[in-house]
């Protein structure tokens, strides 16, 4: 049965792996008609595609990307719509399609059936971040990024290989993702490992930088003796800082789990998911952007019993949305099957794309 069960793991991740390649193709471009004024009276046209601690990425024809300091910005117009987050944890949306009267200010015009208001000024100085909601048909709103990894040493004959990539996409109320990560391991004479996650998150935007987020995850690990473990969770929380260089948040929920065990038990669960997250991106050329999570799951019904998650990931951007990746794992639970680890950790370095 663990040897079905963790077949029809490896072929789902396949099919993902194989639509995360075909996603990577050319994606068609917004019309490059925004425009931005900057102190010193230069005007630059092209398209906005972010602002983010402090830098705004704006794409053009002839300059390709460039990342101009945000209070280095007079005016911004655009008709693509905005979701602006302010310092104070507020979310305003809208398209900017005039410049403001006064400068350092953006003049936002609602859209949509909630739209017909009066356009809302914003002071550039009071804005964490904005991203851009795309309005096209829906391979035009995703987002995404694949990454590959090998490495091969003779002399141990220990063969290593990973797989990772996440797809999604946001609006003015949710942002949901789909992402896996699949690591294997051979030695001649040894068993090989392997371990995989497949993760469906969906999170809900609400008032004073509340989130509500609900999460299906399908994972196998060797190492702990996991041939597949299913869990869905709901997690309420509250981004603490959200500033121009940071972001942090951290939540508490409630998750059930099922678990089929390489010795042949089933073991189901409910857990109390305690998790946070930090990020630290810099947008200045090359792009850097790191991100650590943790995830503790004591068990409401296994007295004692513990569960843990971690992650640090750093990606480097080595040319134009083609980066290097580092990242490292670590899993613990300290109640696993029969003669399994307690904890399994691994390093993986990887070539990616984002697109």
């Amino acid at each position: 049965m663990g040897t079905t069960r963790t077949g029809a793991l490896e072929r789902a991740l396949g099919c993902l792996a194989a639509c995360f390649c075909l996603w990577t193709g050319p994606a068609l471009a917004a019309p490059k008609t925004d425009v931005v004024v900057l102190v010193n009276g230069d005007r630059l046209t092209g398209e906005v595609k972010e602002l983010s601690y402090g830098q705004l990425e704006f794409k053009t024809d002839h300059l390709g990307t460039v990342y101009i300091e945000w209070d280095e910005v007079r005016s911004l117009t655009t008709k693509q719509v905005l979701q602006v987050e302010m310092l104070d944890g507020s979310r305003r949306f809208g398209a900017a399609p005039e410049a403001a009267a006064a400068d350092s200010s953006l003049l936002l015009t609602p859209q949509g059936k909630d739209g017909g208001g009066q356009p809302d000024v914003v002071a550039m100085a009071d804005v964490a971040r904005i991203s851009t909601l795309e309005q096209g048909a829906f391979f035009q709103r995703l987002d995404g990024s694949v990454s590959f990894g090998y490495s091969y040493t003779k002399a141990t004959d220990i063969m290593q290989s990973n797989f990772a990539g996440d797809i999604g996409s946001r609006n003015v109320k949710r942002k949901w993702d789909i992402a896996l990560d699949w690591n294997s391991s051979s030695e001649s004479g040894v068993e090989s490992s392997k371990r995989a996650t497949l993760t469906g998150p969906i999170e809900r935007f609400l008032k004073n930088r509340y989130y509500y987020e609900g999460q299906l995850i399908f994972s196998q690990n060797d190492e702990l003796g996991l041939d597949l473990r299913s869990l869905v969770s709901g997690t309420v929380g509250r981004y603490l800082v959200q500033r121009q260089d940071r972001e942090w948040r951290a939540g508490a929920g409630l998750a059930l789990s099922r678990e089929q065990r390489a010795d042949g038990t089933a073991v189901d669960s409910v857990e109390l998911p305690l998790t946070t997250s930090l990020r630290l991106f810099r947008l200045d050329s090359p792009k850097t952007d790191v991100e650590i999570e943790l995830t503790v799951l004591p068990s409401l019904t296994e007295s004692g019993r513990v569960r843990g998650e971690a992650a640090v990931n750093a990606r480097h951007e080595i040319i134009h949305d083609l980066f290097f990746e580092i990242s490292l794992y670590e899993s613990y639970d300290n109640r696993p099957s029969d003669g399994s680890e307690v904890n399994d950790w691994n390093v993986v370095t990887s070539l990616g794309y984002s697109f």
